[in-house]
């Protein structure tokens, strides 16, 4: 017979890729942490749901005991095609939309948690920092509520206070920036996605009202919960726990990272592995600019040539130039003439179209870096498994993740900013960098970084462990 749930643990994800990863893993290690009698949902629109859904099934077991919870969603009602529930539907500029799109679910999720408030002790509601408009649906219901961050900590702070300064960045003569909260860090204007050097607009100004409305909600939250450690980022964590104060503990639990297991079983998940066993130990060159973005056909160029120079065999996660479509521009108008015929020639290296086994491909012996855009998953994917990074950011805190491993830890080192055509960058420039990234001396930085993360989690006592524990006792799930 079926325990009855006393408590009910409800988590809610903003729907793009990263966040739904982060929250699915978020949702298994509470799984496994909470007792039986705790029931765990994860909350969406319809086809985000089926997504998640399938992840889940295709993974761990701690994923069998997470249930989900459809939200009623019609897109067209706010201007979204009619399939488009996440940002892989559509590009950046609309992102917009759907963050309003999402605020109008706010009636439908007040319905779902007074009828869970009533059928069991407590609730605690775990939001997506875009989504902390829930925190009155938590306190209209007598709930718990926490805001989780599924980016790094330095980056959501310095995000933070950016918007927080929008329209008016005070930038200086010299192009750079001293956000007047941290005057100790500087930015530069080529760290900054093109967002934040935008002419004002209405577009614009409601951007800056929904970023707003969501930073007042998220004060009044529980909990922050971060995908982070105490050890990796003691400087990012330190600016937010003095942004939010006392009051709002937070609790760093990473890194929650999947184990990649799936991806390996499909036939193309297969072919890389075997692949990659063919090669020497951490000789191998990783390239992935992340599920929904893509540099410039002509920085791909400039990429395919370091490649070719240096001879480093590689797996590049490929995707179309920014701009182009592949059922319309071929891959040979993207890339130097057989390219890719020669890198298999000489079983040299493998592009990958589509969808990649990352995190089985980072844990490999014989991938020796990773070239990334520096999203936070990203980052921790190579991180736990001991892979230098070679940082290529696009976008949002993914110049901000950059500045801080490499600053901090010396286990990146910057290649590129950006996919603006007036972005830059040089063959030479690539292979001298890559090189770098693939040497010993970062090999072994990244490698105690590896120790750290580990360490995180350790029974005796583990920075992410007892944070985990903080934040249980302080929504009252112990």
């Amino acid at each position: 017979m079926a325990m009855a749930s006393t408590k009910h643990v409800v988590l809610f994800p903003f729907p793009g890729q990263g966040h739904l990863v982060s929250f699915l893993e978020a949702a298994r290690l509470l799984r496994c942490v909470l007792p039986g009698d705790v029931s765990i949902t994860l909350v969406s629109t319809p086809r985000n749901v089926a997504a998640l859904r399938a992840s889940a099934s295709a993974s761990s077991p701690s994923s069998l005991d997470i249930s989900f919870h459809a939200l009623p969603f019609l897109p067209a009602d706010h201007g979204l095609p009619a399939d488009c529930e996440s940002t892989s539907s559509i590009p950046p500029p609309a992102y917009l939309m759907l963050f309003e799109a999402f605020e109008s679910l706010e009636p439908a999720f007040d319905a779902y948690i007074s009828s869970l408030a009533a059928e069991c002790g407590s609730v605690c509601v775990i939001a997506d920092v875009f989504v902390a408009w829930t925190v009155g649906v938590a306190r209209r219901r007598g709930c718990a509520h926490a805001v989780f961050v599924s980016c790094g900590a330095f980056g959501t702070a310095i995000l933070h206070d950016l918007w927080k300064n929008m329209p008016a960045l005070p930038f200086g003569d010299d192009g750079l920036l001293r956000l007047p909260a941290f005057p100790e860090v500087e930015l530069h204007r080529s760290q900054m996605s093109q967002v934040f050097l935008s002419s004002p607009s209405l577009g614009m100004d409601r951007l800056i009202a929904f970023h707003d409305r969501q930073t007042q909600h998220g004060y009044l939250t529980d909990a922050v919960l971060m995908n982070t450690v105490q050890e990796l980022e003691p400087t990012g964590l330190a600016i937010v726990r003095r942004t939010l104060g006392k009051q709002v503990p937070v609790c760093s639990i990473g890194p929650l990272v999947g184990d990649g297991s799936a991806g390996t079983a499909t036939d193309d998940g297969v072919a890389v592995m075997r692949w990659l066993d063919s090669q020497p130990p951490s000789s191998v060159l990783y390239i992935s600019f992340g599920s929904q973005n893509s540099i410039r056909r002509k920085q791909m160029m400039e990429l395919a040539t370091a490649l070719e120079s240096t001879g480093r065999p590689f797996v590049w996660a490929f995707r179309p130039p920014v701009g182009l479509h592949p059922n319309i521009d071929g891959v040979e108008e993207w890339l130097p003439a057989g390219f890719e015929a020669r890198a298999r020639a000489a079983n040299r290296g493998l592009l990958v179209h589509g969808w990649a086994p990352q995190v089985s491909i980072l844990a490999h012996a014989s991938t020796g870096a990773f070239l990334s855009h520096c999203g936070w998953n990203s980052v921790l994917e190579s991180l736990t498994h001991g892979v230098p990074i070679v940082g290529w950011p696009l976008s949002a805190e993914q110049f901000y993740n950059v500045k801080t491993l490499a600053e901090e830890w010396g286990v990146c080192v910057e290649v590129a900013r950006g996919n603006l055509e007036s972005s830059t960058v040089e063959s030479c420039k690539v292979a001298q960098v890559v090189e770098t990234a693939m040497g010993a001396e970062m090999r072994q930085r990244a490698a105690a970084v590896k120790e750290v993360l580990k360490k995180a989690w350790a029974e005796d006592g583990g920075s992410s462990r007892t944070a985990l524990q903080e934040f249980l006792g302080v929504v009252r799930l112990h």
